[in-house]
């Protein structure tokens, strides 16, 4: 009775091991040479200068909106992709809605991982390049 449910814990626990994905390498961002990024952070920058510098500065350093390079050590994954889809009013101003702006919500992964990049210093206040 003991060896058969030890076995079946043995199968159970190598079984789970194998079919459960591991995400811990996975890496949202490359950057290589101090400010080239891979081709899916640079389409997150491109975003970031077309919709987002206006009021997060031209490198997320802030200027009406906050520093975004420091807010991304401090909130979320969840709470970044809320407020960017539905806004947040503040004590100074207010982050307007994106909700209804398809090219934002879509490439809202790729956004993250520019910014990230930012917060996490793999690059500094440049202009990046894509990476051949």
């Amino acid at each position: 009775m003991i060896k058969s449910k030890l076995i079946i814990l043995t199968v159970a626990l190598g079984f789970a091991s194998v079919s459960l994905p591991s995400y811990a390498g996975d890496k949202l961002y490359t950057v290589t040479n101090g400010k080239e990024l891979d081709a899916e952070s640079y389409k997150g920058f491109k975003l970031y200068r077309n919709w987002c510098a206006r009021c997060h500065g031209t490198y997320g350093q802030g200027l009406v909106g906050p520093n975004l390079a420091d807010s991304l050590n401090v909130i979320s994954k969840e709470d970044f992709f809320k407020t960017v889809e539905h806004g947040k009013a503040g004590s100074i101003g207010s982050m307007p809605a994106w909700k209804k702006n398809v090219k934002v919500m879509d490439g809202m992964d790729q956004l993250y991982a520019y910014l990230k990049a930012r917060a996490d210093g793999a690059i500094g206040e440049v202009k990046p390049k894509k990476a051949k």
